[in-house]
């Protein structure tokens, strides 16, 4: 990537925040050879959940009309 005038390191980042958000976190350490806490720390990162989202709005819970 190097070659090509890319940084590395957000590109490697970017690339496990998307493997994280498809794989457990058993199958990404395995796969990748990290530890498994790292592996739960990319995971919990790439989390979904749209709760803390929908909680921080100001007017939660209300529809537009």
């Amino acid at each position: 990537m190097r070659l090509h005038g890319l940084p590395a390191h957000p590109s490697r980042n970017t690339a496990l925040l998307a493997l994280a958000a498809d794989l457990p976190a058993s199958v990404l350490s395995d796969t990748l050879g990290i530890s498994i806490s790292a592996a739960l720390h990319w995971t919990r990162r790439a989390a979904r959940d749209w709760n803390m989202y929908l909680a921080a709005r100001p007017e939660a819970g209300r529809y537009c009309e």
